[in-house]
Order: C-alpha cells, then structure tokens, then sequence
C-alpha cells in the first residue's frame, strides 16, 4: 500500500503544482531585461514599447503601478 501511494504522488505531483504569483517590486525593475519589462507593463494593463530606453519603461511602469493603487 504505500509503495502505491508513492506511485501515486510521483505521478500527480508534478501536475497538481501551482504557480505562484511573483509580485514585482519597484526597485527591481532596474535589473529585469526589456522584454521582462514588457510582460510586466501588460500585467499592468499597459503596452510598452521595447524600442524606448529602459529607463523610460521603467518610468511608465513605476507611473501605472503608483496610480492603481489610488
């Protein structure tokens, strides 16, 4: 019996695990790549421009985040 619950497991574990949800903080944007910042951006219900300076992504991000929480 219990050589078929390891059985068991082994083969519904891996398909029964959940993703968690990466919450993204501000001061680590500076260090995610363009198109990181991208999928970000459309999580935020914003489209971003990869041809724009990172920096620049990075502000409108920061800009969308601050004003959603209000």
């Amino acid at each position: 019996m219990n050589l078929w619950k390891k059985i068991k497991d082994f083969i519904t574990k891996p398909y029964m695990k959940k993703e968690k949800k990466k919450d993204v903080m501000i001061n680590d944007l500076q260090y995610k790549t363009k198109k990181e910042l991208e999928s970000i951006g459309r999580k935020l219900g914003i489209e971003l421009d990869r041809r724009l300076t990172k920096q620049k992504l990075i502000n409108k991000i920061k800009f969308k985040a601050r004003n959603r929480n209000r």
